[in-house]
């Protein structure tokens, strides 16, 4: 008669757990962990644009300017109100209202507007700004932003210098 096994080698209904299993089973769950850290990497390194600006050195020595040209953009007074949405022909349209301190309308301003998307520069839709009416600005986006949430930057300039600049976050339907 043989004598019954060891109760350390018993495995109910399988065989043994060797070292060999253990090293294969520690061997997987590592590989699957890797390569998923390896793909998400990847991914987020290809969509996220990540930085504002190339040099943040060179953006500094502009910061003196920047502020002093907020106050002034301040001091106006001015009230921008913009709307965005699709037109008839199915583009994405930018309507802006601009006016002064006491409610006038201002003409004569020119610009630009972008529709930034938020993690892929590569969407990014632009558009030059043109005075539709008296005080009344429009932008046409080229290409064809999809719905969703974008980044609408504006610069509106008078004489060639930017006396309004905006970042907002808004929605595309």
């Amino acid at each position: 008669m043989s004598s019954p096994a060891s109760s350390s080698d018993y495995v109910p209904g399988g065989k043994p757990l060797t070292g060999r299993k253990v090293l294969l089973i520690f061997l997987a769950f590592f590989g699957v962990i890797f390569a998923m850290n390896f793909f998400l990497v990847k991914i987020a390194a290809t969509t996220f644009r990540g930085l504002e600006t190339a040099s943040s050195y060179q953006r500094s020595q502009t910061f003196n300017a920047e502020l002093a040209a907020v106050a002034a953009q301040r001091s106006r007074g001015w009230a921008v109100e913009a709307h965005v949405g699709r037109g008839a022909d199915g583009a994405v349209h930018a309507t802006y209202t601009v006016r002064d301190a006491a409610g006038a309308p201002i003409a004569g301003l020119v610009g630009t507007a972008r529709l930034a998307a938020p993690a892929n520069a590569q969407l990014d839709a632009s558009g030059s700004v043109v005075e539709t009416a008296y005080g009344t600005y429009e932008v046409v986006f080229a290409g064809d932003p999809a719905p969703g949430r974008w980044d609408l930057v504006t610069v509106l300039e008078q004489d060639g210098i930017p006396v309004f600049r905006s970042r907002n976050r808004i929605l595309v339907d």
